[in-house]
């Protein structure tokens, strides 16, 4: 399930305060509109057409009725032939029409009589649409306004108050430091009331804190009173397989078992390495140093060379920079190390070929490679589980050792045609590689070996 990131509570709190006020005033604006526009068409329009019947009814009466004149409303009485209609009244047809007479803006009705002979013009003045509007939608709407503003204000800061302890909750939670055991700044209330619920809240994740952190501290001293105490029968293994292997009169069956007693302890002593490293690490006791990758690479080339010396690889390492880390040899020699001897490993017959290009170290082979199923998980435990053939650690804890310091690996492969695993150093410091430190004859074996 993909779950869609909103940004900060505080300022979705905001952007729902601004948009309340934005609709609110948006509201305001339409309303001051269809104030003014109800005034004129359901107040003037109709009063006018009153007046109109008023009149007519009353001049089939008495013909010398006179037209209204009021403040506010003035009547014109002309006859269709007359030559003094008013220029700006000459050209109304009958209905409502706004004018613009001498005085100002002004709404005209135009009536006749049912004979057609006389029309009446009535002549509202238009300026006073503007103080009804004011008086009977303005001003309501502005105290509305000023009412829902507050209203609006009083709850953002309520609903604010309420959600602080959240938003301090989460802080205090992302800033929580579980590398070290304290947990004394684990605290959201900061002497202000908190609700009940997230007083509880606040003690349930400082428990799951804890435990986690317990839990944290119990894997850390297992995996470093473990590494220690296999280091010794693993050394005791080693050495009575290289005395073994020392003697000539072993039969080539029983030497095969013992090299390979000997590599599964070399494997099961790499991996004890790990783990003590990677304690150590937890522990903040790693030593780190600058450590120069180039010459880590040719060594653990040559190695590799050594190990699978009976079959027919070519090894070359090309280098256009020469790459310094801050981390520790023993770390850069097990990560390249398994690199170089997976690809050994799964190459019969071909070339493997190291190249440092900027701060990326990629590690190529004409091996058998691999289908798009398998390297959709080739960085999972279960894969090497399946799939390894005994040697080294595995992609996966290779994954786990480079995602410790911020290293990105990635990998490519085809069936039959061979795969490339490349690391790309972000923390490295990059120079170019000079043509004196390629003349050294270190470097000139591992590039022509």
């Amino acid at each position: 399930m993909t779950i869609e990131r909103r940004g900060h509570l505080n300022t979705s709190l905001w952007r729902a305060f601004v948009l309340q006020i934005v609709l609110i005033s948006a509201t305001a604006v339409a309303g001051v509109f269809l104030a003014e526009f109800a005034i004129r068409e359901l107040l003037i329009v109709s009063a006018l057409k009153r007046e109109a019947d008023y009149f007519w009814a009353r001049h089939k009466i008495s013909a010398d009725t006179p037209a209204p004149n009021t403040n506010a409303l003035i009547g014109y009485v002309f006859e269709r032939s007359q030559r003094e209609v008013p220029e700006e009244f000459a050209a109304l047809e009958l209905g409502i029409h706004d004018v613009q007479t001498p005085i100002g803006r002004s709404v005209v009705h135009v009536s006749e009589d049912p004979r057609g002979r006389l029309r009446l013009y009535l002549v509202f003045d238009a300026n006073n649409v503007k103080e009804l509007a004011t008086y009977f939608g303005i001003a309501p709407l502005a105290l509305m306004l000023v009412v829902l503003y507050c209203s609006a204000w009083v709850a953002y800061r309520i609903t604010r108050r309420a959600v602080s302890p959240v938003i301090r909750l989460a802080r205090s939670v992302r800033d929580v430091d579980l590398e070290s055991a304290d947990l004394t700044g684990f605290d959201v209330a900061h002497g202000d009331a908190i609700d009940e619920e997230i007083e509880d809240l606040t003690r349930a994740l400082g428990h799951l804190l804890g435990r986690v952190n317990r839990f944290i501290d119990r894997e850390r001293t297992f995996t470093r009173e473990a590494s220690h105490e296999l280091r010794s029968p693993l050394t005791v293994i080693r050495m009575a397989s290289d005395n073994l292997l020392n003697r000539h009169e072993l039969e080539p069956h029983a030497r095969s078992l013992v090299e390979k007693i000997r590599r599964a302890a070399f494997d099961m002593q790499e991996l004890t390495e790990i783990l003590l490293l990677l304690a150590r690490e937890h522990d903040g006791a790693l030593i780190t140093e600058s450590v120069v990758v180039n010459d880590i690479v040719a060594q653990e080339m040559n190695r590799c060379r050594m190990i699978y010396d009976g079959k027919p690889l070519i090894w070359t390492l090309t280098e256009t920079s020469r790459v310094t880390v801050q981390s520790s040899p023993r770390i850069v020699a097990i990560v390249f190390g398994n690199l170089l001897r997976n690809a050994g490993s799964y190459t019969e017959t071909g070339q493997v070929e190291v190249r440092i290009e900027g701060a990326r170290v990629s590690v190529s082979d004409s091996g058998v490679g691999m289908s798009q199923e398998h390297l959709d998980g080739v960085f999972t435990p279960a894969f090497n589980r399946l799939h390894a053939q005994g040697n080294g650690i595995g992609l996966s804890l290779v994954k786990r050792i480079t995602e410790r310091f911020d290293w990105v690996v990635d990998i490519a492969s085809e069936p039959d045609r061979g795969t490339t695993v490349g690391v790309i150093l972000s923390d490295a410091q990059v120079s170019p590689r000079s043509p004196a430190v390629d003349a050294t004859p270190e470097h000139a074996r591992a590039a022509n070996n």
